[in-house]
């Protein structure tokens, strides 16, 4: 029995997958018959709540007119493979309509949007790569600039480039994840950006650092694995700032616990605990003196190598009593002891005073004295750990290139400033404190040679105020050098005693009887105090000044020019003074300073 059923509605289909399913059916073709199970079949069609049980079978293709109000019957129908020229019926069964062909434009559209598309499907390299790109960028756009300024403040060339590649690195990874949301790959590219802007270009300088003429040193292995180590922390610390200004800070401190929890981390930490330690002090180092410095340790002297020779005993002649001069010290075997660096406090300001071996093995040997100024900023220290001042007098003594010599070591900054250029001002005297006070405690508290054998030098700013206070005071001080100095002094320092304090304008006055020898050096690459150094070098020629050795050395303003410029320095002095000074005529019986000022030291307080 034939019964007559309410179509079904059709299951939706997916939009892609409509053409597949439309192959089931064909214009022109039948579904089947449709048949109920003989009278079981009519009864349950009449069971009200049932829905009637419907088999689907396949059947053999019956004509077109027979079954003309049939509608068609989508169920598990196997219909034979469709022809290519078929034309598809809807999901719906509905009448069916040619898929409309793309337009050329769309096929452009796609190909210039691939790029966009599949930096969104590799969004977190995408972020990573753009901070690094940015760090390169700002780098190649503010770079110099920024490292000149740094420069001109007085900071030595290689802080400049660190600090330089600190601020960019803040600034891009700031923009970066400003603009993602993202910190994590914000910060990856912001290491990758360091190292390419800073710690690359740095292993490059190291590697090609040249070396000085009769100094000998060894590789620091462990300074080449740590500064970039320490470096690396710098950079850290700059990229979390920079995504905390971008991202927030809030939002890393409460992902941050679930980060490690989540990621499975917590083994690792105690490695990086140790890194960290490892690498703070490399950061300092770098900070305070440039990571240069740690690359090489100069050689120390052990001691003298030979046994010191017997003085002979005369032989008398007849009828002359037997003289036995006293014995004399072999000063080219002792003079191999390495110092010792001692500490005095003058005015309640600790001074550091390196005092060579030959002082302690010789009782009652007077020596001559160097004072050294440190830069802006920078503190006595810098001599001992940046230049590894101690090394390179050892082996500059133990040679005979200089005498032994007595090096002191004052503090330039004040409780005012850190900036005073070494003279008397709002922001401390400190020149009337090395004058009247340093130099008469250590002619008092040492062996020296007097004014005669006495001489100042200094780096940056320590070289204008060297050769300030020479200038000043031509009778303290008998030699004097500026390791990429500069030679105006400054009126915020100086107020309207700057010119007075300059002395590109006080060498005329400086009387000519009382000019002591000067060395100036500066740096091929220190675009800033190089041409000061020009300038001042040809005022002094053009007033027939006697003595002065301008030297121009590889490097910038920092320690790869500073240290061969002290060297030079040493070596200039050690043709002045002889090997053995102590040995002149006369050299003893200098008159000393005034020790009215030395007796005035414990009662001056700080500055």
């Amino acid at each position: 029995m034939r019964t007559r059923r309410p179509p079904a509605e059709p299951p939706r289909t997916p939009r892609r997958k409509a053409p597949k399913a439309a192959t089931s059916a064909v214009v022109g073709e039948p579904a089947g018959d449709v048949t109920a199970e003989s009278d079981g079949g009519a009864a349950a069609a009449a069971t009200p709540g049932l829905p009637p049980k419907v088999v689907a079978a396949v059947t053999e293709p019956a004509a077109p007119a027979a079954i003309p109000d049939l509608p068609p019957v989508v169920g598990q129908t196997v219909a034979e493979p469709t022809p290519e020229s078929a034309v598809p019926v809807a999901a719906g069964g509905a009448g069916s309509s040619p898929r409309p062909a793309r337009p050329s434009g769309r096929l452009l559209t796609r190909l210039l949007l691939a790029p966009i598309r599949l930096a969104g499907r590799h969004l977190w390299i995408t972020i990573a790569a753009g901070s690094a790109v940015l760090c390169a960028l700002l780098g190649w756009l503010l770079g110099n600039g920024l490292a000149q300024y740094f420069e001109a403040q007085g900071m030595d060339d290689e802080r400049a480039f660190l600090l330089t590649a600190m601020v960019l690195v803040i600034l891009a990874t700031a923009v970066v994840g400003a603009a993602s949301r993202r910190p994590a790959p914000t910060r990856v590219g912001g290491l990758v950006g360091f190292m390419g802007i800073q710690i690359v270009p740095f292993l490059v300088r190291a590697a090609n650092q040249p070396a000085i003429a009769g100094i000998k040193y060894q590789q620091n292995i462990l300074g080449w694995i740590l500064q970039p180590l320490g470096m690396l922390l710098l950079a850290l610390i700059a990229v979390v700032v920079g995504a905390a200004l971008g991202v927030g800070l809030a939002r890393d401190a409460t992902h941050l616990p679930s980060f490690f929890r989540r990621r499975r981390f917590w083994p690792a930490i105690p490695v990086a605990m140790a890194l960290v330690v490892f690498a703070s002090g490399a950061a300092v180092t770098a900070l305070q003196n440039g990571p240069l410095s740690a690359l090489r340790i100069i050689s120390v002297n052990r001691g003298p190598t030979a046994v010191l020779p017997s003085t002979p005993t005369p032989t008398a002649s007849a009828g002359s009593p037997v003289v036995v001069p006293a014995p004399t010290p072999d000063i080219s075997i002792l003079r191999e002891l390495p110092g010792e660096v001692s500490y005095l406090t003058i005015a309640n300001r600790q001074v550091d005073v390196y005092v060579p071996g030959v002082y302690y093995a010789v009782p009652g040997l007077s020596l001559p004295v160097i004072y050294l100024l440190h830069g802006t900023p920078g503190q006595p220290v810098d001599w001992l750990t940046g230049a590894q001042l101690a090394g390179y007098l050892d082996q500059l003594i133990g040679n005979g290139t200089m005498p032994p010599t007595i090096v002191v070591l004052p503090n330039g900054n004040t409780v005012q400033s850190t900036d005073t250029e070494w003279g008397d001002s709002s922001s401390g005297q400190v020149e009337s404190w090395i004058v009247n006070q340093v130099v008469p405690s250590i002619y008092l508290q040492y062996h020296t040679l007097g004014a005669a054998y006495r001489g100042i030098a200094g780096l940056s700013s320590g070289g204008y105020g060297a050769v300030n206070i020479a200038f000043q005071n031509p009778t303290v001080f008998s030699w004097a050098g500026s390791y990429s100095g500069y030679f105006v002094g400054h009126a915020a320092t100086f107020g309207s005693e700057w010119k007075a304090n300059s002395p590109l304008y006080t060498a005329s006055s400086v009387p000519v009887s009382e000019r002591m020898p000067l060395y100036l050096g500066a740096g091929s690459t220190d675009y800033d105090f190089k041409p000061d150094t020009v300038t001042f070098a040809a005022t002094l020629t053009g007033l027939d000044w006697p003595d002065v050795d301008f030297q121009t050395v590889p490097g910038g303003h920092g320690w790869v020019a500073w240290t061969p410029e002290m060297v030079q320095s040493f070596t200039m002095l050690g043709k002045l003074w002889g090997p053995e000074p102590w040995l002149t005529p006369g050299s003893q019986l200098q008159t000393p300073p005034s020790e009215a000022g030395a007796g005035h030291v414990s009662s001056m307080g700080d500055l």
